[in-house]
């Protein structure tokens, strides 16, 4: 990771997480998410997701393993009122807490601040983390740091969270938020593509789902990114149309960011509107156009890959 003792930090109040501790915590854990936590290395962190019974997912986060049975769950935080009661209900007599964190929540794009350095050593590469008493250092990628104070101690910013969103989308990471809860399998926001589902483990709610759609189905929908200029307020649930098929949605805005009229996206959409080179438009057919762009990882089953069309 670059250090630069001039780096610009972003709240990212979008985000929550939760602390679990005990002696069962990664063998509870690991039968809940559709990751591999024993595979997971202390002072490491990966994505996984969490679903119900029917394969749909409640939340997508990130893992960190701070030591042996000690984890920090990250996520969106509109979804965690309704996550953490639901995981509690399955702990029964296992040695597990969990409690929702109250720290604070930072990122920075293209270097690790001094003041974070001065702290301590900056994590080495992509999914490694240093830890120290109540605070985190994450790598998320090449470009990207996410820092964690559970103190609750942390340096304001003036930077904008939704630089740190835009990144996401550029990356082809999802957000599950309240509006889009068991809206979607996980193959459906490519987590199989990002490295967060692992079909060789053992059960978790909805694996028999999940496991069918991997080995037996093809993949109806896919995430895609795209973008399109537009004034008005995106969310995420939004649903694209095309001209081809009036009547009906061909897909949802997962997540989005607008910056003077100009909107960045991930949506899930169906492969054969992508196959087929179909327009697509926003809220309705009347709607305004989207162009497609191409994700950093290749998509299956998509024939010809979308042309970035960008400047």
């Amino acid at each position: 990771m670059n250090n630069d003792s001039t780096s610009q930090i972003m709240s990212l109040t979008q985000l929550g997480y939760l602390t679990v501790t005990g002696s069962d915590t990664t063998k509870f854990l690991h039968a809940q998410f559709t990751n591999d936590l024993e595979a997971l290395a202390v002072s490491h962190w990966h994505y996984s997701g969490y679903c119900t019974p029917k394969g749909r997912l409640l939340a997508f986060m990130i893992v960190l393993r701070r030591d042996d049975n000690d984890y920090l769950l990250i996520m969106d935080d509109s979804v965690i009122d309704k996550f953490l009661p639901r995981l509690c209900m399955f702990v029964m007599r296992d040695d597990v807490s969990i409690k929702k964190g109250t720290g604070k929540l930072l990122g920075s794009i293209e270097n690790t601040p001094e003041d974070w350095r001065d702290e301590m050593d900056a994590p080495s590469e992509p999914g490694s983390a240093v830890c120290s008493e109540n605070r985190c250092l994450l790598a998320i990628d090449e470009q990207r740091v996410l820092y964690i104070n559970e103190s609750g101690q942390a340096e304001s910013s003036s930077t904008s969270q939704q630089d740190w969103i835009r990144q996401d989308i550029f990356a082809g990471i999802p957000t599950i938020t309240t509006e889009t809860q068991e809206s979607y399998v996980p193959q459906m926001v490519n987590l199989d593509l990002i490295g967060a589902v692992n079909f060789k483990k053992g059960c978790y709610p909805g694996q028999e789902v999940v496991a069918r759609v991997h080995y037996l189905g093809k993949i109806k929908q896919r995430m895609f990114y795209l973008s399109l200029e537009t004034t008005d307020d995106i969310a995420p649930g939004d649903q694209v149309f095309s001209a081809h098929q009036a009547d009906k949605a061909v897909g949802t805005v997962v997540s989005a960011v607008n910056e003077n009229g100009a909107t960045e996206l991930l949506a899930v959409l169906q492969t054969k509107a992508v196959i087929e080179g179909l327009s697509l438009h926003l809220g309705s057919v009347d709607g305004p156009e989207m162009t497609m762009h191409k994700l950093p990882y290749p998509i299956p089953d998509i024939e010809a890959e979308p042309e970035d069309q960008a400047d």
